[in-house]
């Protein structure tokens, strides 16, 4: 399941699964071109990959939900690296503990700017290139919970529930290409964001692991996945 050459473009790159989504696919020869939002965060991230690797990555600072930096992103993958094989889109915002009627109208649209709009435009112009050669792989994460959210979460999952409306729409209208589109849905993944969370329905020991998301993203990115396409895939760990 080589993807020696292959060109990746990750969203949100800086954040746990990104840095281990980079890790796997670094490890196997892929071109990774890492679009990240928090310097902070960057900053250790970037200290993570290894010296070996330099030549294999490129990066750049931009917001998911302006339209201008992303299309940025993509042109800076394809001037660089030649093309987009791969779409691993993880950026997301994470806003949970007030019922509808308590909801400000701020948070709403952050939240719907973040999750939506950033997933339409990252796969807009990442679907750009990956038409110029009729082939490529573009992954969402929409949270387990999207259809049915509890309570206190219902502007989180309206701003998620619609990836899996561009997974299933994207499915169709480009069923004609070798261009496959999959979401993956997380439980609780255990990652340094996850572990500063309140009152957890489960202990960290049931929580997903980052790596092993990343193993099913290299396998959907790989040849032998190029069957899978518009599926759901289910991550719950021990949940």
């Amino acid at each position: 399941m080589s993807l020696e050459g292959k060109v990746t473009v990750i969203t949100g790159g800086e954040g746990p699964l990104g840095r281990e989504v980079t890790k796997k696919f670094l490890a196997d020869g892929a071109k990774v071109v890492i679009g990240w939002f928090s310097p902070e965060e960057w900053e250790e991230a970037k200290g993570l990959i290894p010296s070996d690797y330099k030549g294999q990555v490129i990066d750049m600072q931009f917001n998911a939900s302006k339209e201008e930096q992303v299309e940025a992103l993509m042109k800076k993958a394809k001037d660089t690296f030649g093309t987009i094989d791969h779409l691993v889109h993880t950026v997301g915002m994470f806003r949970m503990g007030t019922t509808l009627w308590e909801t400000e109208v701020a948070t709403w649209e952050q939240l719907v700017d973040t999750n939506l709009k950033g997933a339409f435009l990252c796969c807009k112009h990442a679907v750009k290139v990956m038409l110029e050669k009729g082939e490529g792989r573009i992954i969402v994460f929409p949270p387990g919970n999207v259809e049915y959210p509890g309570p206190r979460g219902i502007p989180y999952a309206a701003s998620k529930v619609g990836l899996l409306i561009i997974m299933r729409g994207l499915r169709e209208e480009l069923k004609d290409t070798n261009i496959t589109i999959n979401a993956i849905m997380p439980g609780i993944m255990d990652t340094f964001r996850t572990r500063k969370m309140p009152h957890a329905p489960a202990p960290p020991d049931k929580w997903t692991q980052p790596s092993d998301v990343a193993g099913l993203i290299h396998f959907l990115c790989s040849d032998e996945g190029r069957v899978v396409n518009g599926a759901m895939l289910r991550a719950p760990g021990g949940i």
